[in-house]
């Protein structure tokens, strides 16, 4: 193995100079890779709009030719289906109940909310007039009315789904 000191490698730098620029980018490659990119993703694009248009179209054909297909039926043969023609469009479509399916604005949420909390008051109010025969009637002890009212049924004391833990499966002593 050879061992060159500072002399030698001067005089080695002088025989062959590094060119420290040396790196040559091929802008013309990376053009061409970022204008073949474009076109796929645009071709991506264009094709997914198509097979979406043209999808929306099938579909639709689809749900029309089942409405005719029901509006051709009489009404026993739809009475025979679970269906009456006022329901046609909803069930080819999908829809159960056209008005009940739309989303309550925030004032009619506030006022079910109201309604809700004064019916529990009203059924707090019925519980606690009743004596403790006539709740027993019903499985109720007075410190359950709240958690009855309030509907969590897991929270009350007397819910009768604890198993006794030594059932001797029901054998009788001999």
């Amino acid at each position: 193995m050879i061992s060159y000191g500072k002399k030698e490698m001067e005089a080695l730098a002088l025989i062959e100079p590094i060119n420290a620029n040396n790196i040559a980018i091929d802008t013309e490659k990376y053009v061409r890779k970022a204008h073949e990119l474009r076109s796929e993703f645009l071709a991506d694009t264009l094709q997914k709009m198509y097979r979406g248009t043209v999808g929306k179209y099938r579909q639709h054909r689809k749900l029309e030719a089942a409405k005719n297909a029901l509006y051709a039926m009489s009404d026993r043969e739809l009475n025979d289906i679970g269906i009456i023609r006022s329901e046609i469009d909803q069930a080819v479509e999908g829809k159960r109940e056209m008005e009940a399916t739309k989303k309550a604005g925030f004032w009619q949420n506030l006022m079910n909310k109201f309604v809700e909390a004064q019916k529990a008051r009203a059924a707090y109010v019925h519980l606690m007039a009743m004596d403790s025969r006539q709740l027993a009637d019903i499985g109720l002890t007075r410190g359950e009315i709240e958690v009855a009212v309030n509907g969590n049924k897991k929270d009350r004391a007397n819910d009768n789904l604890a198993q006794p833990i030594n059932t001797n499966d029901h054998r009788k002593a001999v």
